[in-house]
């Protein structure tokens, strides 16, 4: 592969970025702590808007209702076989359950990783559980499975700041139960190891008080378009550029620096809309810290038909900028995307993007509507600079094992302050996101490979098929994948070099149908119209119990049960595939 380029035209783009503004826009949104739907983080809602009037632009303000939490107090108390009283510092998490005054009280288990394996050696109802490792709204889920009453997360060598409900966005009638029911905190690791150290001695008896603000707000919401000067209908269509606002603490980093380089896009973009073929549409949210991407998931759901008759890809923007953070070949991104954002990172960061498929986190809200996506934290710490408890849980939250040392030991915690930031990564990191920005919204063709996505497709359904013993025929699947790739072949044919606008526009509905049909596969369990859990997923997540059934009797309950399921998901697959090709096969008679 040629090594990626930037033109004269890209230069005199990226000769605008700003330190200077972008480290001012950063100093200026860090000096709040802007709780989802509080005052501080309306003030700097504010500024944010104001900003965007100077750059030309007209924002439109929203408020929309969401369940918020945040802790509030915790303490942990612990009482030995001789009468010993220890006082252990700790933290309770946003979505944890407030105890009775007089707090909980309970002797005191150790449930080693929590996982089911050991949750099924002793009956732990009504007792309080030690965890390893950070608390995540999956583990929690599971601890509570086996009755306990409460539970003690031992951490790393921090404590960093974890919402625990399971829920992606605001609860309905069908989630609401699933919302935490027990109390829970967390304490340092050097404090875990100490309260293991008792248990080697005897009884312990654990007495929990937490209290956690959870309620009902109206959050803000900001968005403002940068049109292109041309009348046409590419110019109705638009890129999303987004960052949530909110934050733990001060935010400088998460998510001080993302706004700041919105910001600075939105700036010089619109000093261009006589480059520009379509939009940009950008979008601060709250609610992402506070109430599980309450605000993305609110604007998915709101403006569903919108997004998906003219977004054409988005692209979020979350924690960049920060010192020491020399890693950039970890975003997350959609197979689709993945070469065409690679050539805006290489020139300036000489690295390219891995094969990282999105986890389930990060204001993605808009899977079901069918919208390529790309990036949320560009820039991460060299491996070596990791905590390896932190690591673990930023590998489960970003979609797997990464080569990278996560996003700093400040993340989460009252340590996220402007000293944290590098300008030089932040001015980096502005000017890739200024680039990619800039050539998605004017190139003719929508830079879309979903060759790729097929290939990865086809590799997880020969994956499943395997694993589940051959137990449900996925073959009828894997023909209309590799028919869908044909056609893809024949399209990129047709699309490269393509400079006709009106063939180019055709290519571009064609393509946008095309991730219509396949992202609710590949990413959603729920599909078009809903969100799934906000707990880690697979590909194709419909069809990823399939391993289930060789380990099942044919004969059983559970086995039919699952088998059903099954296949009603596999026709679900089968049909989106069948849909991408067909909109390919029309563009095709058209382009023909």
């Amino acid at each position: 592969m040629a090594p990626a380029r930037i033109s004269d035209q890209e230069q005199t783009i990226l000769d605008a970025v700003s330190t200077d503004r972008l480290m001012h826009a950063t100093e200026s949104i860090a000096q709040w702590e802007r709780l989802s739907g509080t005052e501080d983080e309306k003030k700097a809602f504010d500024w944010i808007e104001s900003q965007l009037r100077e750059s030309g632009l007209e924002p439109v303000r929203y408020e929309h209702p969401a369940l918020v939490s945040w802790p509030e107090s915790a303490t942990l108390t612990l009482t030995t076989g001789d009468a010993e009283i220890i006082e252990i510092p700790c933290a309770t998490h946003a979505f944890g359950l407030s105890t009775p005054e007089d707090g909980i009280s309970s002797m005191l288990v150790d449930a080693g990783s929590g996982d089911v394996e050991d949750l099924t050696g002793e009956d732990l109802r009504g007792r309080i559980v030690l965890v390893d490792g950070i608390i995540a709204p999956n583990r929690n889920l599971t601890v509570e499975s086996a009755g306990v009453a409460a539970s003690i997360w031992v951490a790393g060598s921090r404590l960093h700041e974890r919402g625990l409900s399971p829920i992606w966005g605001t609860p309905t009638p069908e989630t609401a139960n699933l919302l935490p029911r027990t109390p829970s905190v967390s304490v340092l690791a050097e404090h875990g190891e100490r309260i293991k150290a008792l248990l080697e001695q005897g009884p312990v008896t654990a007495t929990i008080h937490t209290q956690v603000y959870t309620a009902w707000r109206y959050l803000p919401l900001l968005t403002a378009d940068i049109k292109p000067a041309r009348q046409d209908a590419d110019a109705n269509t638009f890129v999303l550029f987004s960052g949530h606002v909110d934050s733990w603490y001060y935010g400088a980093m998460d998510n001080g620096t993302a706004n700041a380089t919105m910001l600075e896009v939105a700036a010089i973009l619109a000093n261009r809309i006589d480059d520009l073929r379509r939009g940009v549409r950008l979008a601060f949210w709250s609610g992402h810290s506070h109430a599980r991407y309450a605000g993305s998931a609110w604007y998915a759901d709101e403006f569903w038909l919108e997004l998906h008759d003219r977004c054409v890809a988005h692209i979020n923007v979350d924690s960049v900028g920060a010192k020491d953070a020399t890693v950039l070949s970890e975003g997350n991104n959609m197979a689709e995307l993945r070469d065409f954002v690679s050539d805006a990172i290489e020139p300036i960061a000489g690295q390219r993007l891995n094969r990282r498929r999105f986890g389930r986190a990060g204001d993605q809200s808009f899977w079901g509507v069918g919208i390529p996506a790309a990036l949320m934290s560009l820039s991460a710490q060299p491996p070596e600079n990791a905590d390896p408890v932190l690591l673990a849980l930023h590998d489960q939250i970003a979609g797997g094992k990464s080569a990278s040392g996560g996003l700093g030991s400040w993340w989460h915690t009252p340590e996220d302050t402007i000293d944290k930031i590098d300008p030089d990564n932040l001015h980096r990191d502005a000017s890739i996101y200024t680039l990619l920005l800039y050539r998605l919204t004017t190139t003719p063709v929508l830079p879309f490979d979903f060759r790729l996505t097929v290939a990865e497709l086809r590799e997880r359904i020969e994956e499943l098929q395997e694993a589940g013993g051959n137990r449900i025929s996925l073959g009828r699947l894997i023909a209309e994948v590799d028919s869908l790739a044909d056609r893809l072949q024949r399209l990129q044919t047709v699309a490269d070099d393509e400079s006709d606008d009106e063939r180019a526009r055709r290519i571009n509905q064609c393509l946008m149908e095309v991730g219509h049909a396949l992202i609710p596969v590949d990413y959603t369990a729920l599909g078009q119209f809903d969100h799934d859990l906000a707990v880690p997923t697979s590909p194709l997540p419909g069809l990823s119990r399939i391993p289930e059934l060789s380990s099942l009797d044919t004969s059983g309950s559970d086995y039919q049960l699952l088998v059903t399921r099954l296949r009603r998901e596999r026709n679900r697959a089968i049909h989106g595939v069948r849909l991408a090709r067909r909109a390919i096969e029309d563009a095709l008679r058209d382009l023909s």
